[in-house]
């Protein structure tokens, strides 16, 4: 069991290490350094002067609020080709749902014929605890000693997208208030909202209102989105990362902690926002502010991811 735990745990740490380090090219970096070209324009002109070049800690939490917003907002924007992800996803989360029980029945009776399930398991579902975080700071951290923008950039997405990840599905929880298959031994019973709340009581059984959607698979199929996404051109990473978070989505139900339907809805949520941040918080952000001094135009230029 020990020696399981240690093979696993390199593994893992053996494949984000690998992309942590990757050489990301000399024109990339200056590309991540360099505002868009589209702003250089303020260097120059009769009227124009550069101010100083700032970094407000304001700006990051105000992206925070934005990216939020949008996240819970997305349905009402929600494109035709977004159809065609979301529509299956739904369609076979619905379909578990009413099937949840004898899935659950069935995946416990082939755990309990193979052992090795049973050794895994809790090994494989630490990646969707602590170490989305952990990995996040992996990144940052490889990129500051290796001077690597891409690392830097990737633990810097990382770890917003395990911040929003986590709101979400703690609210998610709140409004379903499903109960977990060890509470009533493999019973499925909703208790929705507001008895979801009597979770926080000091009496409270947690796991009979926070099942769905599985938080553990939402935040290991964001961090797998977010490295697939930004590593991409390394065909194995992808594969590597979204077999991880697979695996964490599959041992939530063997450690009897989530039906299948909250595995599948879960991935699906990480998955969206994990390619959400990636797309918007990717490129440095440059946000150019006028300010008037007597007869010039300063224009402060903020940078933040």
């Amino acid at each position: 069991m020990n020696i399981t735990k240690e093979i696993w745990s390199a593994l893992i740490f053996l494949a984000l290490a690998f992309c942590s380090q990757h050489v990301v090219s000399q024109q990339s970096i200056q590309e991540l350094r360099s505002p868009p070209t589209d702003y250089t324009i303020f260097f120059t002109g009769s009227n124009l002067a550069p101010d100083s070049l700032v970094d407000k800690p304001e700006w990051f939490l105000a992206s925070m609020i934005e990216d939020q917003g949008k996240l819970w907002t997305s349905p009402f924007r929600i494109k035709k080709q977004d159809l065609k992800f979301w529509i299956p996803v739904l369609t076979a989360t619905a379909v578990s749902i009413i099937y949840d029980e004898e899935i659950y029945s069935s995946i416990k009776n082939f755990q309990n014929q193979h052992d090795w399930v049973s050794e895994i398991s809790p090994v494989i579902t630490k990646g969707g605890e602590a170490f989305p975080v952990e990995a996040g700071a992996l990144f940052v951290i490889s990129g500051l000693i290796f001077r690597n923008e891409k690392a830097k950039q990737t633990g810097y997405i990382a770890l917003q997208t395990w911040v929003h990840a986590g709101l979400i599905v703690q609210v998610s929880k709140l409004i379903f208030g499903r109960q977990r298959p060890s509470y009533e031994d493999g019973v499925d019973r909703w208790h929705g909202f507001p008895e979801s709340l009597n979770r926080f009581r000091k009496d409270g059984p947690v796991s009979k209102y926070d099942a769905f959607p599985s938080g553990h698979t939402i935040e290991a199929f964001g961090l797998a989105t977010v490295i697939a996404e930004q590593y991409k051109d390394i065909k194995i990473v992808p594969i590597i990362s979204y077999s991880l978070a697979a695996g964490v989505g599959l041992s939530r139900i063997t450690e009897d902690t989530h039906w299948l339907s909250d595995v599948i809805l879960g991935a699906a949520m990480g998955y969206g926002i994990g390619k959400y941040m990636v797309r918007e918080r990717k490129d440095t952000k440059w946000i150019l502010i006028p300010k008037a001094a007597k007869d010039d135009l300063k224009l402060t230029a903020i940078y933040r991811f």
